[in-house]
């Protein structure tokens, strides 16, 4: 042996007794139950509470209805949710019968066996939140009744999960086939979210005189170690379906004493610290882009975290985690609502309040009472004490999330309060839409350009328009939507009285790049949009703001009526008129009496300019949409946002230099000569 080989093994013995060490500590502790849904300790302190008298009757009386109409699991798998939804209008349907199913909105009749499945995912649902309403009652009571109940439904499932599908998915493909399908559901998903609460259930009774030892043998081995073997048939990676197998998993393995699976669940590709790697950034924001996503995550990594505190693990300690529980404060607009982006829905930060409450509770972080209470004095008061003082809740300053591709410039304040979102990061996965280098704007209290979201996945419209480049505030080249991309920041400032970025994608289209600059300061939004192709090309630039009307301003003959396109869905954009301009004009997006968001439009090049509606964040919600059109090879846009009450702060608005982004912009408050050069702006004010 050398002389250098006996220090080596040495160093690796060290550092493998280090890593054993450390591994040796996070051992979890399977404490005598309850240590799921709650710990002994937990419940304990909880019943000697002032509170415990009314939160125990609610519970009893939520029980005592269950023990009249007991809930009984359907017999049979349930498919894909979303399938429970009119065909025609995507309305979520109303049960006639078990066989029936009616639309509440065009009367139709569904009888069909996809839709019969569907319903019996809603009895799924049903029969995993009874059971867990169940298991709360004898929790708070010792009531025997209700773990009796408990047992009926579990054992329902112990009996019956031999029986369904060896693994089937909402498009009916079968075993190896269906990756991402279950056996109680179509989708492990729903496996995984749903046997959170019967594991919690049998959490808070297993104890009761109402179990024997082969009740529990019956429900621990045919139905959650059949479940855990379902959710361990493939990993998803990063994807938000994981964290719910792991959340899944990981309460199953506190139940089942599985100190194995649990290390699994913690330490895996695709476990919980993987996904804290590389599903979220530094900035905490799930990578899916949507807020909607980056919620429901969330709440699989409470699940988690909870589960491994309660196994004496404190996963809360890790930074990204308490990271993601802040994030959504950081990618709000002034009034705490969140832009759609990508695959989400319209929301607000008061979706994430029972998550702020949960961290004020678990950190102690100011931050955290404060984002729940909101602007409500007491209940400020009751979190922070009597002198506490409430104050901006969502982030004030402009910032760039780098992680997430997402440069977030902020200005004004109070009523005046205005945000632009520039969305130049990754794609999103399979929640992603072509929407590279596109924009969201809040002013005046309210949000004018706006991001449709998803819809809802039961709607034709999620395929046909939401995904395409055509319904987002950005550019297409030859009315086709982009191509799946990541962008990047050029460079970002903000400083006194404005501030600025510009972001690039050379990946939305072959041979061709586009560049954005932003500048927000108050009372106007300066927007220079830059595209560079291989030849001349249709270039069309969008505008989506939610308002009433949008009108010409000044002297306009009426527009043609045109078709701006039918491809990648510029199909949806109806009602059209269009005019060819030979240079400047000023459009005003009208959506009452003093709201009104006035664009003023610059360019060397003429242009056809499109007035049509769009689609918002319903089938129902029309949406007026300015389009720019112009052939060339390569072209700038110039485009300023008058965010004033009476649009009247811009005077005028000229290119500074034909060959530079330069913008000349008269104010009544003065002259601005904004200079958007790499790596930084230039302003000059007059």
């Amino acid at each position: 042996m050398s002389s250098t080989a006996v220090p080596r093994i040495l160093c690796v013995l060290i550092l493998w007794t280090v890593a054993a060490g450390a591994r040796g500590a996070e051992q979890p502790t399977f404490a005598v139950p309850p240590r799921l849904a709650i710990s002994s300790a937990e419940l304990k302190k909880l019943k000697e509470g002032k509170e415990f008298a009314a939160l125990r009757d609610t519970a009893v009386r939520a029980a005592d209805a269950l023990l009249q109409e007991p809930v009984t699991p359907p017999d049979g798998w349930g498919n894909w949710v979303f399938y429970y939804a009119c065909p025609d209008d995507g309305s979520p349907l109303q049960a006639r019968s078990a066989t029936e199913h009616v639309c509440p909105r065009c009367q139709k009749v569904c009888a069909d066996e996809r839709t019969v499945q569907a319903y019996r995912t809603l009895l799924h649902d049903r029969a995993n939140a009874a059971a867990l309403q169940l298991g709360w009652a004898y929790a708070y009571t010792g009531d025997e009744r209700y773990a009796r109940a408990v047992r009926r439904i579990l054992l329902k499932y112990a009996d019956d999960y031999a029986s369904y599908p060896k693994r089937r998915d909402r498009w009916g493909r079968e075993g190896w086939l269906a990756r991402l399908g279950g056996r109680r559901y179509s989708q492990s998903l729903d496996e995984a979210v749903g046997i959170l609460p019967l594991a919690k259930a049998y959490d808070l009774t297993r104890l009761a005189a109402a179990w024997d030892e082969p009740s529990r043998q019956h429900v621990e081995t045919d139905f959650f170690r059949a479940t855990a073997d379902t959710l361990l048939y493939a990993n998803q990676d990063v994807n938000n379906h994981q964290t719910w197998y792991n959340a899944g998993l990981l309460a199953l393995a506190s139940v089942l004493g599985d100190a194995p699976l649990v290390d699994r669940v913690l330490t895996m590709r695709g476990g919980y610290r993987d996904q804290l790697q590389r599903a979220t950034g530094g900035e905490g924001l799930w990578y899916e882009g949507a807020l909607a996503y980056h919620h429901y995550a969330l709440q699989a990594m409470i699940e988690i975290v909870d589960a491994g505190r309660r196994l004496g693990l404190p996963l809360h300690e890790e930074p990204r985690f308490k990271a993601m529980l802040l994030a959504p404060l950081r990618c709000a607009y002034p009034n705490g609502q969140f832009p759609a982006i990508n695959d989400s829905d319209p929301g607000s930060i008061d979706s994430f309040r029972p998550s702020f409450l949960w961290g004020w509770r678990t950190y102690g972080d100011e931050r955290f009472a404060r984002a729940y209470a909101g602007r409500d004095p007491q209940q400020l008061a009751a979190l922070l004490g009597p002198d506490a003082r409430p104050g901006p809740v969502v982030e004030t300053k402009s910032e760039n999330l780098a992680d997430a591709g997402l440069a977030v410039l902020r200005g004004g304040q109070g009523a005046d309060a205005a945000c632009v979102m520039l969305d130049y990061g990754p794609h999103g996965g399979g929640h992603g839409h072509y929407d590279k280098l596109s924009i969201v704007l809040f002013a005046g209290g309210r949000e004018w350009l706006v991001d449709p979201g998803r819809l809802t996945y039961s709607h034709k419209e999620y395929q046909t328009w939401v995904k395409h480049t055509a319904a987002h505030n950005t550019v297409t080249l030859g009315g086709r939507s982009q191509s799946a991309t990541t962008g990047k920041l050029l460079w970002f400032a903000a400083r006194n009285g404005y501030s600025a970025c510009a972001a690039e994608s050379d990946g939305a289209y072959a041979g061709a790049k586009l560049t954005r600059y932003l500048l927000l300061a108050d009372s106007m939004l300066v927007d220079v949009f830059d595209v560079e192709a291989e030849q001349a090309t249709q270039i069309d630039w969008f505008a989506h703001a939610v308002s009433q009307t949008l009108e010409p301003v000044g002297a306009q003959r009426p527009g043609a009526p045109a078709v701006p396109g039918v491809e990648d869905g510029y199909r949806h954009l109806t009602g059209a008129r269009a005019w060819d301009v030979p240079g400047a004009t000023r459009w005003d997006f009208v959506a009452g009496p003093k709201q009104r968001l006035r664009l003023w439009l610059a360019g060397a090049d003429p242009e056809k300019v499109f007035t049509c509606t769009g689609i918002g964040y319903s089938t129902a919600a029309k949406v007026p949409c300015l389009i720019r059109r112009r052939e060339a090879k390569q072209t700038r846009f110039i485009a300023v946002y008058d965010l004033s009450a009476d649009a009247g702060f811009v005077k005028q608005v000229k290119p500074a230099d034909p060959a530079k982004p330069h913008v000349n912009i008269e104010t009544r408050t003065g002259r601005w000569r904004v200079e958007f050069d790499r790596p930084e702006v230039r302003v000059t004010i007059e």
